[in-house]
């Protein structure tokens, strides 16, 4: 989605402010027989415009002199409060002509950023014959509301960009009640329902909060882990991972003072403690905690867990050096475990529990597709090992530089994309895993002859995975 930033508003609110020729350094006094007849006036005309706005107070501010298709035209400019709608606007409306609306807020900061040049320039024009309008961070509230939040009152308030395509803009307010939030308004004429979102995920909206660091977003979500009571564990610091659409859940990671530890921490979308996950049963979760290593694995059992490899087939796994288990798959009984064999061998299992129960392991780029991620193996390791198996077939080379799982068919062959390295015959290749016997690559085809939807989006990547080695 694409921005366009304050310098725009600025120029655009000194233009507005220049047509309308109010006087910079004091508000023009009102007539109340004019303000009464803006009332009648701008209602139907802000609806007729889409502008989401309950109109609660109006006030006529000047006229000017256009031309719109070679013809001459007034245009009118008017002050609107929007009661629970929001912000309030100086509104531009002109027989023919589509309408304007400039928010309270961007043109009070144009005028703060306009300095010492706002009283000869007019920017210092802003929203400020409404009593409604003095204070244009207040006309943020109504829509923290609306979105759930509970801001006490808004300590600060910017307007951060908006779409003109999507008919949207960004604001960021600041609450006294703690954090900030990121508010995305619908204006005239847009289909778009307002959404509120903390300013720990700004990066789903491509904005970055300028009113709250990261340490105070860091805060909001650490007073969201108090109800969690781990042991040995501090909270100091946080991070929004994300969000479980299925069910509406959140997760947050929670780093721990002692600078080592963490867990991952489950909350439904009003930020109410479910619970507590260790970060090593969490690295399913968006690629799992970042704020301690789970990566160093376990030995204890080496020897439980090499026989348990052969059992199921894995005869690669002649030894296993290191383990982790991650708990149950999610709807079964067989326990998930990475399994190091080795510097260039390793592989993730799904181990039974209990009788009757089939035992699976995968290499790990087809574990990355089941949403697991190799910490014991190197995904170089990997890739070689990739790279022999379809050398093997003794049709064509490819030194794998990448790979993704693409997914299965109802026949439980595994696809996956690769990416070869420059020179190699081919710049990607699709690859078909057998179900049975397990991790035998059964065919290797070039992109035009790909069997499966959505493979081949791998060369470009591979090409700069290779540059930076």
């Amino acid at each position: 989605m694409k921005f366009i930033r304050l310098g725009f508003i600025a120029a655009m609110a000194m233009a507005l402010c220049g047509q309308q020729a109010l006087a910079a350094d004091a508000p023009p006094k009102i007539d109340p027989k004019v303000k009464a007849q803006a009332m009648t006036d701008v209602p139907p005309l802000v609806q007729a415009a889409g502008m989401k706005c309950e109109v609660t107070d109006a006030n006529l501010l000047g006229v000017g002199d256009e031309k719109v298709n070679g013809k001459s035209i007034k245009s009118s400019f008017y002050e609107i409060a929007c009661g629970q709608g929001g912000l309030g606007y100086i509104f531009k409306s002109a027989p023919g002509a589509e309408p304007v609306f400039f928010d309270c807020l961007s043109l009070q900061m144009a005028a703060e950023k306009a300095g010492a040049d706002a009283k000869k320039s007019g920017a210092g024009n802003t929203c400020s014959t409404l009593p409604a309008n003095k204070d244009p961070k207040s006309g943020l509230l109504p829509w923290l509301t609306q979105g759930g939040v509970n801001c006490g009152s808004v300590t600060k308030g910017a307007w951060l960009g908006a779409s003109p395509a999507e008919k949207i803009a960004v604001f960021e307010a600041a609450c006294s009640s703690g954090g900030g939030y990121l508010i995305v308004a619908p204006q005239a004429g847009s289909t778009k329902a307002l959404d509120v979102e903390p300013c720990f995920k700004a990066d789903l909206l491509g904005v970055k909060c300028q009113l709250t660091s990261p340490d105070d977003t860091s805060k909001q979500i650490v007073s969201m882990a108090a109800p969690a009571n781990q042991p040995g564990c501090t909270p100091s610091k946080g991070r929004w991972v994300v969000t479980d659409q299925a069910n509406g859940s959140e997760f947050y990671e929670i780093g721990c003072s002692d600078g080592k530890n963490a867990f991952m921490m489950r909350a439904d979308n009003k930020g109410g403690f479910k619970e507590a996950i260790p970060c090593v049963r969490a690295t399913r979760i968006a690629g799992g905690c970042t704020f301690m290593d789970v990566n160093t694995g376990s030995t204890a059992d080496n020897a439980t867990y090499t026989k348990l490899a052969k059992q199921i087939g894995y005869d690669a796994c002649t030894n296993v050096q290191k383990y982790q288990s991650y708990g149950t798959e999610t709807g079964g009984a067989r326990e998930i475990v990475e399994l190091s064999c080795g510097p260039a061998e390793g592989s993730f299992a799904l181990v039974p529990t209990g009788g009757g129960q089939t035992g699976e392991y995968f290499n790990c780029v087809r574990a990355a597709g089941r949403g697991l991620n190799c910490h014991l193996t190197p995904m170089e390791a990997t890739y070689a090992k990739i790279t022999q198996q379809i050398a093997a077939r003794g049709k064509t080379t490819c030194k794998v530089t990448n790979g993704k799982d693409v997914g299965k068919d109802d026949k439980g062959v595994d696809y996956v994309d690769v990416a070869c390295s420059p020179g190699d015959p081919q710049p990607e290749m699709v690859l078909q895993y057998s179900k049975l016997p397990q991790e035998t690559l059964a065919q290797a085809t070039t992109c035009a002859q790909a069997p499966i939807q959505g493979a081949c989006t791998l060369a470009g990547a591979g090409a700069s995975a290779s540059a930076k080695k």
